[in-house]
């Protein structure tokens, strides 16, 4: 039985992370909805890569916003 992680990843620039992980690291693209999201995945591995318009973008409940470097909601 194979079990997919999922990862979310918050960053500045959808395309360009896009680009990155596909061209360099050898995941494959499983969507594209730039400039707020993007899924690729490497084996068991599926990142999402969440821009600043994605929901995941949202505010807390705190009013700080979510980020690269850090988040993961």
């Amino acid at each position: 039985m194979s079990t997919t992680v999922n990862v979310r990843y918050m960053v500045n620039d959808v395309e360009e992370a896009l680009t990155w992980y596909t061209k360099h690291l050898g995941f494959t693209q499983l969507s594209n909805q730039a400039p707020a999201f993007a899924d690729v995945s490497r084996g068991a591995l599926r990142l999402l890569l969440s821009g600043p318009t994605s929901s995941a973008g949202r505010p807390m409940p705190d009013g700080e916003r979510p980020g690269p470097g850090g988040w993961n909601r």
